[in-house]
């Protein structure tokens, strides 16, 4: 089997740190072969935040539209967004979920976490450590909060931090919860393969992660490469292929979960 559904993607009219346009996206998602792709572009609220351009719905739409009339029929284009902290900004997430998208993915990428100055009395591995044990910590505290708040399809990313810090820590109390709360509420975690692409082994969530969310009755997953350019396209799909295994796969219309054959 190969996949062929790439539903996690961004481009740079919409996403400040993406550096291929939408019309490259879907041009190099037709070359390499795939039936579908999800345009999920960022929609964060937070004016500070490094690369945020703000979200026009209205424009969004007319340039998914466009692509369709363009290259619809070669590829199923999906109207996709990724908001972040939706938890944070309650209003505007409730103005956002009015929207005709066929999948809202939502994700943590900031975290308030306050730094001591004290800190910087500790050197090397010691501050590092210290760092980072705080830093999941906050990190699945936040998630915990945006999957209570709900009312998305996709949990984008479940062990984010593992992509940069190159390291695999768990709250395991809070994880348990985190997934018990997604089969509950039939969210279902994304398959992110961008973290093959920064040297882990493993994609987010990794083995352990999917292994607890099967063992709570989790059964339905996606796939998305979390790509910002060209090249990173379905990138890793035959690892996140093995990762599915036992999973239905499935991709989103119209916010509906469709099981891929």
């Amino acid at each position: 089997m190969s996949l062929r559904s790439d539903l996690h993607s961004h481009s740079s009219e919409f996403s400040g740190d993406a550096s291929s346009t939408m019309e490259e996206m879907i041009l190099a998602a037709i070359e390499g072969g795939l039936e579908r792709i999800c345009i999920t572009d960022h929609v964060d609220y937070d004016p500070n935040y490094d690369d945020s351009i703000p979200f026009d719905a209205e424009r969004y739409t007319r340039a998914i539209e466009t692509m369709r009339e363009r290259y619809g029929d070669q590829i199923e284009i999906l109207k996709g967004v990724e908001v972040g902290e939706a938890h944070r900004y309650p209003k505007e997430y409730e103005e956002l979920l009015k929207g005709d998208y066929d999948m809202i993915i939502a994700s943590i990428h900031y975290i308030n976490l306050p730094m001591g100055i004290h800190w910087t009395a500790n050197e090397g591995k010691a501050i590092f450590t210290f760092a980072v044990d705080r830093i999941y910590r906050r990190y699945y505290e936040e998630l915990k909060a945006l999957v209570e708040l709900g009312g998305f399809d996709v949990l984008g990313h479940f062990d984010h931090p593992r992509r940069y810090l190159l390291r695999l820590d768990h709250e395991d109390e809070l994880i348990e919860e985190i997934i018990g709360m997604l089969v509950e509420k039939g969210i279902v975690p994304e398959i992110n393969t961008s973290p093959l692409r920064k040297g882990v082994p493993e994609t987010a969530p990794g083995k352990r992660i999917l292994d607890m969310y099967r063992k709570a009755g989790g059964k339905r997953v996606t796939v998305g490469a979390d790509a910002h350019n060209t090249k990173d396209l379905a990138y890793g799909f035959d690892t996140a292929l093995q990762m599915a295994e036992g999973f239905t796969l499935g991709y989103f219309r119209k916010r509906k979960f469709i099981p891929l054959r």
